[in-house]
């Protein structure tokens, strides 16, 4: 009995520490695919590629990312109700992606300091909330196929 006490023990260990390497993976590879946005306009941009870029990164990229990344979240549940807190970072970074690229340009070739839209913040979250919620549901889901 104390061997299989100790083996469950383990295992249960195990299936915690995948479940927050699989946490950890998924909010670096949301982090990565802001990152390289941001890094993609300052390095391989110019200015007649203002519009390009804005539809491709801050239209489509990003907020379909913050949708996946969300549903996915919310699929796993990864932290549980405290998972419901994620569309604040998700909109804090939705607003920065701008401001670090297009207001920060402007701040810099204006030698002037631009507040952040903050408005961008709650579009952001909603985007995050609606991923989130899709993503609870399918987890909803499946969970009564297991049980019925």
């Amino acid at each position: 009995m104390g061997n299989y006490l100790h083996y469950l023990e383990e295992s249960t260990n195990t299936v915690r520490s995948n479940k927050k390497k699989g946490n950890i993976i998924l909010i670096a590879a949301y982090l990565v695919i802001w990152a390289t946005a941001i890094l993609v306009f300052w390095f391989f941009t110019e200015g007649s590629d203002a519009m390009g870029y804005s539809l491709m990164f801050l239209w489509i990229l990003l907020p379909a990312a913050t949708f996946f990344f969300s549903a996915a979240m919310g699929k796993n549940r990864c932290w549980g109700r405290w998972s419901w807190l994620a569309p604040i970072p998700f909109g804090i970074l939705y607003m920065l992606g701008e401001y670090a690229t297009f207001s920060a340009a402007n701040m810099a070739a204006f030698s002037k300091i631009n507040p952040p839209h903050w408005e961008m913040i709650p579009i952001g979250g909603a985007i995050s909330a609606a991923g989130l919620a899709i993503g609870w549901a399918v987890s909803l889901m499946g969970r009564g196929k297991k049980e019925g």
